[in-house]
């Protein structure tokens, strides 16, 4: 017969009331990875990039260990290359000395590093509440990105580090911690469990708890992934499958993160265009190609990231890690972010064809006075003496 809960402390005198059983340690190792995406290009050469690296580099194929079509994969699959260097330090804990960036080619790189757990829920809490307000490592993340985009520069179209960044938080612990009941585990240490993927130390609301716990997927007993904002829980064996796709819709979400951005400016430009007005308006056709020009520019590169961003990692076959990244999608919002960036691009195309309408009714009435001028000389000249 189990006994009732004990309250465990964590931090700032919160209390959280978890039911102490056997099955709350970890049987096996745990960890948290901590993922950084930035955008340093438009576009990456991985091949040639391979070649530029000196650290060892691999594919980043899909690790999977489950049947599957094997055209469920990247198109073309990432370069995963591992680096070596200190330990940092986050609260009481450490990183590993081995840190992995994955390269892929709609211009993002993703920086991650390992941290070793013991596998209590507590402590699981309190570093994902540490993760949220440290920013050390995230700035460690960011000069690895600068030196790694630099050495792969002659690979890269439109080089240049973003100050934007995503990072994301995946705590893994072994398939053996929810004892094939999966509805049990999550019973019992649902709390503990949302403030994980919350980064919250006090107690959460029974509303927000049922919501930081309402994405989870699961494959078999001893599986299961619960997706959130700023954190993931996965509690597998061999998790890399379920890792990769998290990483890929950071990735997916930083990418649109950026083209909003870059669409708010092209906005902010085009509407300084149509506004503006000067004495020298005459030479519209001359004045509004260059803008017209960053226009087009601007839609065509829109269009080619949307593409290459769904067609990196196809989602029909594998209906498990398809599922996934259907969720994930939907808890980073990103049909949202899509939706606001087609609205953008629209406005983008109207403002362009307003534009291009004015120059060429301005070309045209601008060859029609050099007719009529024209005219008016060959008359004069006829009349004049001699």
């Amino acid at each position: 017969m189990r006994r009732p809960a004990k309250p465990v402390e964590i931090g700032c005198g919160w209390r959280w009331y978890i039911r102490r059983v056997e099955s709350t340690r970890a049987a096996g190792p745990a960890e948290c990875r901590v993922l950084f995406a930035f955008d340093v290009a438009h576009a990456i050469d991985l091949a040639g990039a391979a070649r530029s690296v000196r650290d060892p580099v691999t594919p980043g194929a899909l690790g999977r260990t489950h049947p599957a079509p094997s055209h469920f994969q990247f198109r073309p699959p990432p370069l995963r290359v591992t680096q070596r260097g200190e330990a940092l330090a986050i609260g009481r804990w450490k990183t590993a000395e081995s840190v992995e960036i994955v390269l892929f080619d709609v211009g993002a790189l993703l920086v991650s590093y390992s941290i070793e757990l013991e596998g209590e829920l507590a402590e699981c809490v309190e570093l994902s509440c540490t993760l949220a307000a440290d920013t050390s490592l995230a700035a460690a993340a960011r000069e690895r990105a600068r030196a790694l985009a630099e050495a792969i520069r002659p690979h890269v179209s439109k080089p240049g580090l973003a100050d934007l960044l995503e990072d994301y938080s995946i705590f893994r612990l072994p398939g053996a911690r929810l004892e094939r009941d999966a509805e049990r585990f999550l019973r019992e240490s649902g709390p503990a469990i949302a403030g994980i993927l919350r980064a919250e130390r006090q107690p959460l609301a029974r509303e927000e708890i049922a919501d930081a716990l309402s994405v989870r997927l699961q494959y078999g007993p001893d599986d299961l992934t619960l997706v959130d904002w700023h954190a993931a829980l996965v509690c597998d064996d061999d998790p890399e499958d379920v890792l990769r796709v998290l990483e890929y819709a950071n990735v997916q979400l930083l990418e649109m993160r950026f083209l909003d951005l870059q669409l708010d400016a092209s906005l902010e430009n085009a509407m300084a265009v149509v506004s503006r007005r000067s004495p020298g308006r005459f030479l519209g056709p001359f004045a509004l190609h260059r803008e017209l020009r960053t226009l087009s520019t601007m839609q065509l590169e829109a269009a080619f990231l949307f593409e290459r961003l769904g067609n990196t990692l196809k989602i029909s076959g594998d209906q498990h890690l398809a599922r996934l990244l259907r969720q994930a999608g939907g808890r980073f919002r990103l049909e949202e972010w899509n939706a606001a960036a087609q609205r953008k691009l629209a406005a983008l195309d109207n403002v362009y064809e307003k534009l291009h309408d004015h120059a060429s009714t301005v070309r045209a009435e601008t060859l029609e006075m050099l007719i009529v001028l024209l005219i008016v000389f060959e008359i004069v000249l006829s009349l004049w003496p001699g």
